[in-house]
């Protein structure tokens, strides 16, 4: 499940999570110290709701909205605390009353520990994941994972019965952009370009960089005269955008477009090969123009 952030955000949140995860696992030590060793519990682990009031119980539970709040692995971890802090009650309560410590009990606290901090290192893995899956000039997705992500787009718009459009996209005459104005001027189109569609393209569509100035865009349950003129008001606005470079020149830039309904039995490879097949004929048939394609 792709994350709705731009890369710098998605960075924050991945060194935010190893801070909260350090600070879970320093909980547990002053837990296991004073079940063991006989010193304090930790302040509010004998209380009902403990696991919202540890640091990262109020990460967790923060009453503003969770960057990862609709993420499958984010809201997994809930249930996983509660049943954690519950039985480090039942054994903190225990010792705190002068009674031994249960082996059952104590072993049973440990195993959802260690099924917390495997689900904490899982999620990490994932937003680490979708930190390389983001390339860091455009913050468009990369070919990472690329074609899984098509292919859960094409299996949803077989289930559903709503097309889905492959639309790959070629800034023109981008080496002569790079020769006269320099690398800086073309790293400038790629950024500002893409984020110009990214601002027109709904937030569940996606963009990839397939390759250099090459990007392919998905838009879901899109009928092929709709994402033409979704791709079009791409296409025009581009032409129309002044592009700031660092040096302050203005540069000014279009595209040429290859669009395609996806087939929904075959190989999305076809369907990415076909838009890009559209796309040729589109330059060769003048650029900055939308070409249609069929498999």
């Amino acid at each position: 499940m792709p994350l709705p952030l731009e890369r710098d955000e998605i960075q924050q949140l991945t060194q935010e999570l190893e801070v909260m995860i350090a600070a879970h696992l320093g909980w547990f030590k002053k837990l296991n110290l004073a079940l063991l060793c006989g010193t304090d519990v930790p302040a509010g682990s004998l209380d009902p709701d403990a696991h919202r009031h540890t640091a990262f119980g109020r990460w967790y539970y923060s009453e503003e909205p969770h960057p990862l709040q609709e993420y499958p692995d984010f809201q997994a971890i809930g249930p996983v605390l509660e049943q954690m802090h519950e039985a480090a009650r039942t054994v903190a309560s225990g010792r705190a009353a002068g009674k031994a410590l249960q082996p059952a009990d104590y072993e049973a606290s440990l195993d959802l520990a260690l099924k917390l901090n495997t689900k904490l290192r899982h999620l990490q893995l994932e937003i680490i994941g979708e930190l390389l899956s983001t390339d860091p000039l455009t913050g468009c997705f990369t070919r990472r994972g690329m074609i899984n992500r098509l292919q859960s787009e094409q299996e949803r718009s077989h289930r559903i019965q709503r097309p889905c459009c492959l639309c790959m996209m070629d800034f023109d005459h981008f080496k002569q952009i790079n020769d006269e104005c320099g690398h800086q001027a073309g790293d400038a189109v790629l950024r500002q370009g893409i984020k110009f569609a990214q601002n027109i393209l709904r937030k569940y569509d996606s963009i990839f960089r397939y390759g250099g100035e090459e990007f392919l865009i998905c838009l879901p349950s899109t009928p092929l005269e709709d994402a033409r003129q979704v791709i079009e008001r791409i296409r025009t606005g581009l032409e129309l955008l002044p592009i700031r470079a660092l040096d302050g020149k203005t540069v000014r830039v279009t595209a040429t477009f290859g669009l395609v309904e996806m087939h929904p039995r075959k190989p999305v490879e076809d369907s990415i090969a076909a838009s890009d097949e559209a796309l040729m004929r589109g330059k060769e048939n003048g650029r900055n123009r939308v070409e249609l394609g069929s498999l």
